[in-house]
């Protein structure tokens, strides 16, 4: 039986950061002694540049930010509230990037045989995904940066089958921050697997548009949720929940989402976990006609969306929060003006990650691994600091191409 829903909570209004970690935008409420023994205002203020930081800092060892009023990171939450557990997230060898990448391979594979079976009219064997799932599971138990790390490595040919094996991941990891046992992980894993088989029904010159689709291509676009179902029904070794997800996963909470208009209480939550975790996926993920979107832009429109009731807001409170602000594999660009890959969070630091420098200044190639736990200032005796999120590709990044680098790395 599955875990009751969560209680819904408020979304957090402040979180407590270390005075070094601060960042241009932020808006500092609280100090961690009192007002009148600083020279700050007693009603708050905008930290506007790196003076103001370096001011904090000679006062405080932490403060208080208020998100409502921060301009730069709309969500940093140190615990996840309710009966979600935050779990430390492991430093991840090599070995574990090497399991989790085969099971990366073997899952890709899989898709493109089921994206086969499909166009030849035949039956898909479900037992095959739920042996997949297995060992997406087990390596996200034995370590979930790895695997969160390669959903961040993509391949412009194969997006179907990344988005299957990303939103599985993604499903997984929530499903484990709600307590699920194996059985139901793997259950909720195969749901998200299979969700966008009927997409294997639209045509490519629809699905890969470089443009805004018409009424009637939207139509078409909106028909994979049903074409999915009758895919999923005619399947051999069925769990019926795919079929439920197949079917729902772009039904909203308040009822405006497709195909049947259903609400919150008529979706089970297989389908709201998948339904979070698709979109995350979708808006980072590189479309025919826009660029992928950056982690913080998806984190905010998961927000919006948790706000309007089309998702459900605890579990997209839950994901976003073990996600972090700044996930494995992400692209920042740093107040040096370099640009790096975040290899590894610091769970005490959030903002301050274990990171792979890949440009310098000038935006020309280059490679340094930094820990910025350890690591607080530049060559030039600046603080060291990330000051942006960049979009998957940019200056030319591509993750796979460091792959053999990062794996040297922890192997040492």
């Amino acid at each position: 039986m599955l875990p009751e829903k969560p209680r819904i909570v408020d979304y957090v209004e402040k979180v407590r950061l270390r005075a070094c970690d601060l960042r241009p935008g932020m808006y500092v409420c609280e100090l961690d002694r009192p007002w009148l023994e600083t020279p700050f205002m007693l009603q708050g203020f905008e930290v506007e540049n790196d003076a103001d930081i370096e001011a904090v800092m000679q006062h405080c060892e932490y403060v208080y930010i208020d998100l409502m009023r921060t301009k730069v990171v709309r969500v940093t939450i140190d615990e996840l509230p309710g009966s979600f557990t935050n779990e430390k997230k492991k430093a991840f060898a090599e070995k574990d990037m090497e399991a989790a990448d085969i099971t990366r391979k073997q899952t890709s594979k899989l898709i493109k045989t089921f994206i086969d079976e499909i166009r030849f009219g035949q039956s898909l064997d479900i037992q095959l995904a739920k042996n997949a799932v297995s060992d997406c599971v087990v390596n996200l138990t034995n370590n979930p940066e790895a695997m969160m790390f390669l959903t961040r490595m993509r391949n412009k040919d194969e997006q179907l089958n990344q988005h299957a094996f990303n939103v599985c991941v993604y499903s997984i990891v929530l499903g484990r921050l709600l307590g699920y046992d194996a059985t139901q992980l793997e259950q909720l894993g195969t749901c998200g697997l299979l969700h966008d088989m009927g997409k294997v029904t639209i045509p490519e010159s629809i699905l890969n548009k470089p443009g805004p689709l018409n009424e009637e291509e939207t139509a078409i676009i909106q028909s994979h949720a049903k074409a999915g179902r009758d895919i999923l029904m005619g399947g051999r070794n069925i769990f019926s929940g795919t079929v439920d997800v197949a079917y729902g996963h772009h039904e909203n909470i308040d009822g405006t989402g497709y195909p049947r208009g259903l609400q919150g209480h008529q979706l089970n939550l297989n389908c709201k976990i998948v339904s979070v975790v698709d979109k995350y996926d979708a808006i980072t993920s590189p479309k025919p006609y826009r660029p992928a979107g950056d982690h913080l832009s998806a984190v905010a429109i998961l927000n919006q969306l948790a706000r309007d009731n089309k998702i459900d807001s605890s579990l997209t409170l839950a994901f976003v929060s073990y996600l972090g602000i700044y996930p494995p594999g992400s692209i920042v660009e740093l107040s040096s003006g370099e640009v790096s890959i975040v290899l590894e969070s610091n769970p005490r630091q959030k903002l301050r990650p274990q990171i792979l420098v890949v440009r310098d200044a000038n935006k020309q190639p280059t490679q340094k691994f930094i820990d910025m736990s350890e690591k607080t200032e530049d060559d030039k005796g600046r603080p060291y600091r990330i000051v942006t999120v960049r979009r998957p590709g940019d200056y030319g990044i591509d993750l796979s191409q460091y792959y053999e680098v990062i794996m040297s790395a922890f192997n040492n």
